[in-house]
């Protein structure tokens, strides 16, 4: 589902993906969405779930927190939650970063963390997407790619196959 953003710029959603984490979360639990974009996961769990807080280094898409991950600790800026949404998001960080916050995800949540990255060969830098003024990414330097990420790298966690995302790792941890 495409969806306008400020100024009209577009951003995509994957709606077998949301039904999924819909699915998965219990009602009136906490959320974190992690890198939150233009909160396109977030946004439709505010209604089933008592807190949803949203946290991204770009203050362009009006976060809860401001916060860029890369050098702040996940702990500084928040405690326990239910639920943590990483979707689209690590490959933003470098490598050594993304397995911190990794780490830091699962001493946090109580439940679940859902992840979403593109694998090899969808995976790009993303600077075409930076660049496109009709995108919500436009000018936003902490969207370029950092990382590539591959199957191995979650081993203790739960990949799911969704038809619509092929060329993604889709999965999650359970604590």
């Amino acid at each position: 589902m495409k969806v306008k953003v400020k100024q009209g710029r577009r951003a995509s959603r994957n709606d077998q993906l949301l039904t999924w984490i819909e699915q998965n979360i219990d009602p009136e639990s906490t959320v974190l969405d992690l890198g939150c974009g233009p909160k396109l996961y977030s946004t439709p769990l505010k209604q089933r779930c008592s807190t949803v807080i949203t946290v991204d280094a770009w203050d362009w898409v009006e976060p809860d927190i401001v916060a860029d991950l890369e050098t702040v600790a996940l702990n500084s800026i928040s405690g326990p939650v239910d639920y943590i949404l990483m979707i689209d998001f690590i490959e933003h960080l470098t490598r050594e970063s993304g397995l911190r916050l990794l780490g830091e995800c699962e001493q946090l949540v109580r439940k679940k963390i859902f992840l979403l990255t593109p694998m090899e060969p969808l995976w790009t830098d993303n600077t075409e997407n930076v660049n496109d003024p009709r995108l919500w990414s436009y000018g936003n330097q902490w969207d370029v790619h950092r990382s590539l990420w591959r199957p191995e790298d979650f081993e203790h966690w739960i990949r799911v196959e969704l038809s619509s995302l092929k060329d993604y790792w889709v999965g999650y941890y359970a604590a």
